[in-house]
């Protein structure tokens, strides 16, 4: 109860609470939106989760899990047959990373409607959304033609040619 009044206090004077605790943690600790909506009526609140409020939302959510359930692991890496071929995780948590802009991006949105309408705003972001988003062209070429995107190493799907050329003192990159 003295942690829970210490955060409202806090709250009170906050224009925006970002959270990524699993679903419903928040409420059971008495800080869930409807709980600070009391304290700060034009509160923007942002809950991060791995798969959003509903649908296994109370599962975690981790950047290597979600490369592979959101199909960025299937496009990314050699050809199946190839050495080194198989799916492979982007060498930057992209999920985390990208979670974070799309989290940047919609807070400062319900932001400027709070000044402009005065009404603050409750944001889901779960992160299998934005790494399904990220798919951008591949998710397009699929929705277009049907075929199941696959791997092609530095090869682009679209643009031709694209790739990595050995060459006999080095590797150069054509485009």
């Amino acid at each position: 109860p003295a942690d829970q009044q210490r955060a409202r206090d806090l709250v009170a004077g906050a224009d925006i609470v970002v959270e990524n605790f699993r679903t419903g943690t928040m409420e059971k600790m008495g800080l869930g939106y409807d709980d600070l909506t009391t304290v700060r009526p034009d509160l923007i609140y942002c809950t991060i989760t791995g798969f959003g409020r509903e649908g296994g939302a109370a599962l975690p959510g981790y950047d290597l899990l979600l490369q592979a359930m959101g199909g960025l692991m299937s496009v990314t890496g050699e050809k199946d047959g190839r050495p080194g071929g198989g799916p492979q995780k982007v060498g930057v948590p992209i999920v985390d990373v990208m979670t974070g802009m799309y989290t940047a991006v919609s807070v400062l949105a319900a932001l400027a409607r709070r000044n402009e309408t005065g009404v603050g705003d409750s944001i889901d972001i779960g992160m299998l959304d934005v790494q399904v988003a990220t798919l951008a062209n591949q998710a397009m070429n699929y929705l277009v033609s049907g075929k199941v995107p696959k791997r092609n190493g530095n090869a682009h799907p679209n643009i031709q040619p694209q790739d990595v050329y050995a060459c006999a003192d080095g590797d150069v990159i054509l485009v």
